[in-house]
């Protein structure tokens, strides 16, 4: 196993895969240490990198038998109506895409409408392992302004800044792990830019989304479980 960022200890980045996805792909993704895997049905895309990505994955016979159904073209317009940024990854090599029954000019012309018309970035992997690796690379050329925060410097955890005088911390820190997609790192980052525990209950999701590893999913999430209900009285 290895870090998914080269030194980093404390980022987990939270990857939802589509449950139709195959286990192979989930199996390469644990390869990194450092990344927070779930499966669930998803309405756009194949997977959701921290809620900063949505990437739809293309074998030769999914791509060709999505274009014969006429999934393809819907999927591309899911993809370009999503508030997040979207990419579509090609698996396999070329001349596999030569034999699916379309003409080479069909083909190029079908790849123009979602480069040109769906400005949606089209990636090529040779293989499934490739797939995954070219994922990762996307997020954080995507998210390299964020990141570029934190240098990733070898270390067990991030420093926090008040945890000597912080007597409370351990359990500031177990509070904060009930919560979904929200580990011990996360946690403390939170506490580090928020300070206590109201803070970062009552931050809106700009400012929540500011802390790196913290996704739009672990913030709605959240809010659900902070709002939902109240006990009943006897």
């Amino acid at each position: 196993m290895k870090d998914f960022l080269s030194g980093s200890k404390f980022y987990p980045l939270e990857i939802v895969i589509d449950d139709r996805e195959p286990d192979a792909m989930l199996e390469y993704l644990l390869f990194y240490k450092n990344i927070i895997v779930r499966k669930e049905r998803l309405l756009v895309g194949d997977y959701l990198l921290d809620s900063e990505l949505i990437v739809e994955r293309k074998t030769p016979s999914d791509f060709s038998a999505s274009i014969k159904d006429g999934r393809f073209f819907k999927q591309a317009g899911k993809l370009a109506n999503s508030k997040v940024p979207a990419c579509l990854i090609l698996e396999g090599r070329k001349r596999e895409y030569k034999n699916l029954g379309f003409s080479k000019n069909a083909v190029q012309a079908i790849l123009m409408s979602v480069s040109l018309i769906f400005k949606i970035p089209i990636l090529r992997a040779k293989t499934q392992k490739d797939t995954v690796s070219i994922m990762l690379q996307s997020f954080k050329q995507l998210t390299k302004d964020k990141l570029a925060d934190y240098k990733f410097h070898p270390r067990l955890k991030p420093k926090f800044k008040s945890q000597q005088s912080d007597k409370y911390l351990k359990q500031k820190i177990h509070i904060l792990e009930g919560f979904p997609g929200i580990g011990a790192d996360r946690a403390e980052l939170l506490l580090n830019h928020f300070g206590n525990l109201q803070n970062i209950f009552n931050a809106p999701e700009s400012e929540l989304s500011k802390v790196v590893g913290i996704g739009k999913s672990t913030i709605e999430r959240m809010k659900l479980i902070l709002n939902e209900g109240n006990f009943n009285n006897a």
